[in-house]
């Protein structure tokens, strides 16, 4: 199932607030308004505890006592894998992964009243205070995201016609794959495409080890975390006022074809391709595979008719990068949509689209 997320009885453990645009997979509970974080949490199903539990090795003994009905309490103790613990949903008793001892685990609930705290401390004024967008559980428990939006837009142009809103996005998963992970993000309205311009060198993004003190450094009542949280994801204004004058910088630089296909190559070309397109300097150069010119021209295909493309900007750099979101967001081929998620927040795709934005700034 490609949007991975789970299926209890029929229904969908997501939510969302539907009032403008709806879900792709148009799943879950859907509200015309932002939602509360109770609201959410009960939403989504996401209203589940997780405990860590013993790990034990079966044993030829112990399967033979299983399969007469009866296990000795010896044979099990004695069969306790040290230094590893399981972590169980208790709702469903499911084992979702294997972790070390030292794992912390972020209870659904705590992570939703982060973005709470996150909401209602140094932000809670009408112009800056969030609100849930959406939320949602992957696979069989293992993870929960949540998307919280700003209502107040950057503006990019005279007439209000072009918006950036901007949202805070919380991950965090309970099977020993991932960090707890927040982020600030901003989404272009005009082509509902994902820009994650301001993660250069990880603005804006707080990321923590599910380690034992984890929910000690969550506690935003502690005035030394809430100092960190709002530094490193540069909450609001300074991040805000930033970025709008990134923005307008990047719609001031045009690009002529060439530099534009110069930072194609370098985003779209791998290693070998690369290496034969900075000693010709040709794009199309005929030792360059059918594979990279098949690509390259499909991302330039993009770049001039893909969504979105078609401003008042075109021939800028913010052109030109919106059109390489555009394909990475819309167009790129991944094998599910939780492998989507991860390229464009932190993997190939994300690399490749901050690579086309320093190059892009570069021709300045």
């Amino acid at each position: 199932m490609g949007h991975n997320i789970e299926i209890r009885e029929g229904q969908a453990s997501f939510v969302e607030n539907g009032l403008k645009h709806r879900a792709w997979h148009r799943l879950g509970k859907v509200y015309d308004r932002p939602l509360t974080v109770q609201e959410a949490l009960r939403g989504c199903n996401a209203d589940y505890k997780v405990a860590l539990q013993p790990l034990a090795a079966l044993t030829p003994d112990i399967q033979r006592e299983m399969e007469y009905g009866s296990v000795m309490a010896l044979q099990l103790s004695n069969a306790i894998v040290p230094k590893y613990m399981a972590t169980m949903r208790l709702d469903t008793h499911k084992i979702l992964g294997i972790v070390t001892e030292n794992y912390g685990i972020v209870q659904n609930e705590d992570a939703f009243n982060f973005i709470d705290t996150l909401v209602t401390g140094k932000l809670s004024d009408s112009e800056h205070t969030p609100v849930i967008e959406t939320a949602g559980v992957l696979g069989e428990g293992e993870r929960v995201f949540i998307t919280a939006k700003f209502p107040e837009k950057i503006i990019l142009d005279n007439k209000g016609n072009d918006r950036v809103e901007m949202y805070v996005v919380f991950t965090t998963s309970h099977d020993g794959t991932g960090a707890v992970n927040c982020v600030v993000t901003p989404i272009r309205v005009v082509c509902n495409n994902t820009l994650n311009l301001a993660l250069r060198n990880n603005s804006g993004k707080l990321s923590l080890r599910h380690s034992r003190n984890i929910m000690e450094r969550l506690d935003l009542r502690e005035t030394k975390n809430a100092e960190f949280v709002y530094k490193t994801l540069n909450m609001y204004d300074i991040y805000k006022n930033s970025l709008e004058e990134e923005f307008h910088h990047l719609q001031n630089i045009k690009l002529a074809e060439q530099e534009l296909m110069h930072i194609l190559a370098k985003v779209v070309y791998e290693d070998d391709d690369l290496e034969i397109y900075k000693k010709s300097k040709n794009v199309y150069d005929a030792g360059i595979s059918n594979s990279g010119i098949k690509r390259i021209n499909n991302m330039r295909d993009i770049v001039e008719a893909g969504i979105g493309q078609d401003s008042n900007d075109k021939g800028s750099a913010m052109w030109l990068i919106n059109g390489i979101t555009t394909y990475f967001q819309n167009y790129a081929n991944y094998k599910s949509d939780e492998t989507k998620f991860d390229n464009l927040m932190k993997g190939d795709a994300n690399r490749k689209m901050q690579k086309a934005y320093e190059l892009a700034l570069a021709n300045d």
